[in-house]
């Protein structure tokens, strides 16, 4: 993310009041990147009918002929030097996916779309070509969260704590706003499937909350920020992370994801998929190569 040269937004078609758009807007300003629209629309016809290739490019001119007006109005309060890109497709996360790379995007701001609009958004939640940003707001976020999990120690875990930190203490500098750090704490109960009773005893008796919460303490004032900020709860991170976000007010929480197996999949697999739908705030998705080493 450091620094960002091209925001891409995906707006709705037709669709006033986006608090993609919104947010979309202040971040450019606030990053100081050049912002680039895109606007996927379904062609005019029934997708399940088998239509010529003649056909088939004419149902795509037509709809982008008919949200053509919507956008040129939507560009006219844009940002000077604001790019666009208007494309009928079926293929949602595929064409997003495509234009990030065609763009050489840094960072990409998304709605919550319904599924009629945008049914396949988990292939773009697991190739991640770029941070990801899930505006659900209009106001820009004040307070963020970055999610951390103290799971295994392998480097892409490392790097997406790391990752998660840094875009962190960027952020609250950036828009002004305050830090917090959130970790669920492991279950010894839940941690035997996984490790074996033996190491999960060994745990318990080593005094498994103080160790975890040492371990926090070290990353996050690795990167300036107070241990003051650190919030940790007990249970799975799809239970615990959702009900810190909601006692602590936050505006928008920092997930990284990594696909693992075993211990590192109980705590970073698939949290970023099972969070989403648990939380209101806006949600900030980063992969391991995301963290920016300033050596």
């Amino acid at each position: 993310m450091l620094p960002i040269k091209t925001l891409l937004v995906v707006l709705l078609d037709g669709r006033d009041d986006q608090p993609a758009w919104a947010q979309a807007q202040a971040w450019a300003q606030v990053m100081g990147a050049h912002l680039e629209v895109l606007v996927p629309v379904l062609p005019d016809a029934h997708a399940a009918l088998e239509l010529s290739a003649s056909l088939e490019e004419s149902a795509a001119r037509a709809a982008e002929a008919r949200s053509r007006p919507w956008l040129d109005a939507l560009l006219r309060e844009a940002p000077p030097g604001t790019g666009h890109t208007l494309v009928a497709t079926r293929h949602w996360a595929e064409t997003v996916i495509h234009e990030i790379r065609r763009l050489e995007a840094d960072f990409v701001i998304v709605g919550e779309y319904p599924p009629a609009i945008a049914p396949d958004m988990k292939p773009l939640l697991r190739q991640l070509p770029a941070p990801l940003f899930i505006a659900r707001r209009a106001q820009v976020p004040r307070r963020f969260a970055a999610a951390l999990g103290i799971g295994a120690d392998d480097a892409p875990h490392r790097l997406v704590n790391q990752a998660a930190l840094e875009h962190l203490v960027l952020l609250v500098l950036k828009f002004r706003g305050e830090a917090r750090v959130l970790s669920a704490l492991p279950n010894p109960v839940e941690l035997v499937p996984l490790m074996g009773d033996a190491y999960a005893a060994s745990y318990v008796s080593a005094d498994l909350e103080a160790a975890y919460r040492e371990n926090l303490v070290q990353q996050v004032t690795k990167f300036g920020l107070a241990d003051t900020c650190l919030r940790v709860a007990p249970g799975r991170p799809d239970v615990a992370l959702p009900e810190m976000v909601k006692t602590e007010h936050i505006d928008c929480l920092i997930l990284g994801t990594v696909c693992r197996t075993g211990l590192a999949a109980f705590w970073l697999g698939n949290t970023a998929e099972d969070v989403m739908p648990r939380v209101d705030c806006d949600l900030l998705l980063l992969r391991p190569q995301d963290y920016f080493d300033p050596t």
